[in-house]
């Protein structure tokens, strides 16, 4: 028999949907404490979920077995947007990557790679997209996909992201956000992380003309707190290093041209990685994070950046008995933040809709009223 569900009980089966998303390894029992709902309510919502796909069906129905959710019930996209470089990557809701495409190619207008390559690519991919997220440098306003400057792109004027493609003659959701955001997404979605983090990450771009030289250093930082970036009133939060370009840090600041030498010049490179080092030190301590995670830096030396940083925290710790954090520096990995970027879209999909008083979920479209 087909099960069906009333209006009065669609937030429940979007909550249950997400904590179990949320919790691996929780129970029934677990969930009808967390949405206070009895155990005839959690049965039926459960053999729902089984029935729509969203969970693997258990041979016992002991309370206390811990549900397992079907990470391949949709696949979703994530693709970073880079003027030297762009990454699609197709992932489940576990973050295993099922497909990748890698393009270095010099682009400066985003919707058309993703007119003539992204979507292409994505309906040739062999999975049916579920939705599809972008990750690009910039000040983005997730909220209404919106990109309203980006350096990298030369954007001095806003652009509005089409919330739907076309993928496959099927209309499909399309979401937007700064890149280094949708990286401590990808923490979020797949490692489960909601103690504060900071992500710092940066590339070095070579030149194409002087192997010596960098053409571009890009990059940026995210705090994260209770599982969400901080965007700050203008959506600018992260841009932290600017702050040591005040006349009593001058001494401390590398110009462009300086920095884009660095590759040749060990006084430059450090001189800079200090730099970055007490930016990241004195913010982490600031916003009192548990972990400082730091990523990219190609041709760089990580390990002087990550000892400078530690040297720093103990210095401007406020409370040095309390206020410890871990520095991890991540392997470089091209992939990361367009994986991330998939993350993001399983987190608009599967967890904002229940924070929303009126619950408009993607997934769960509400019956229409008869």
């Amino acid at each position: 028999m087909k099960l069906s569900l009333g209006k009065t009980n669609h937030r429940q089966v979007c909550s249950m949907l997400k904590l179990i998303y949320r919790n691996p390894g929780i129970n029934r029992k677990q969930v009808g404490e967390s949405l206070c709902i009895d155990r005839a309510m959690v049965t039926h919502i459960y053999n729902y979920l089984v029935e729509q796909g969203w969970l693997i069906e258990q041979e016992s129905s002991l309370k206390r077995l811990p549900l397992v959710l079907n990470h391949n019930r949709i696949y979703v996209a994530g693709v970073e947007l880079q003027p030297e470089f762009q990454v699609i990557i197709v992932s489940n809701i576990k973050g295993e990557i099922v497909f990748e495409k890698q393009f270095h190619e010099k682009i400066m207008d985003c919707k058309e790679f993703c007119q003539t390559k992204m979507i292409p690519v994505l309906e040739s991919c062999g999975y049916d997209i579920f939705a599809c997220g972008l990750a690009i440098p910039g000040i983005v306003f997730s909220e209404e996909n919106i990109v309203r400057r980006s350096v990298p792109f030369e954007l001095q004027s806003e652009i509005v992201v089409p919330k739907t493609i076309t993928i496959n003659s099927k209309e499909i959701p399309l979401f937007v956000e700064n890149d280094v955001r949708c990286w401590g997404w990808g923490r979020v979605a797949f490692n489960k992380e909601t103690s504060p983090f900071f992500v710092f990450l940066q590339h070095f771009i070579d030149s194409a003309d002087n192997p010596e030289t960098f053409s571009r250093i890009t990059g940026g930082s995210s705090f994260f707190s209770d599982a969400k970036p901080c965007v700050g009133s203008h959506g600018c939060a992260g841009e932290v290093p600017g702050i040591f370009r005040i006349s009593d840090f001058q001494d401390m600041h590398v110009p462009e041209e300086s920095r884009n030498r660095m590759k040749t010049n060990r006084i430059f490179m450090e001189k800079y990685l200090k730099n970055m080092a007490m930016c990241i030190s004195y913010f982490s301590n600031a916003f009192d994070v548990n972990k400082v995670y730091i990523d990219g830096f190609e041709n760089m030396d990580i390990d002087f950046l990550k000892d400078k940083i530690q040297e720093y925290g103990n210095q401007y710790r406020f409370y040095p008995e309390l206020q410890d954090f871990d520095v991890v520096v991540c392997e470089n990995d091209i992939r990361t933040t367009a994986l991330g970027a998939c993350g993001f879209v399983l987190e608009r999909l599967i967890v904002k809709p229940c924070e929303t008083e009126s619950l408009e979920s993607l997934i769960f479209p509400k019956k229409a009223e008869n």
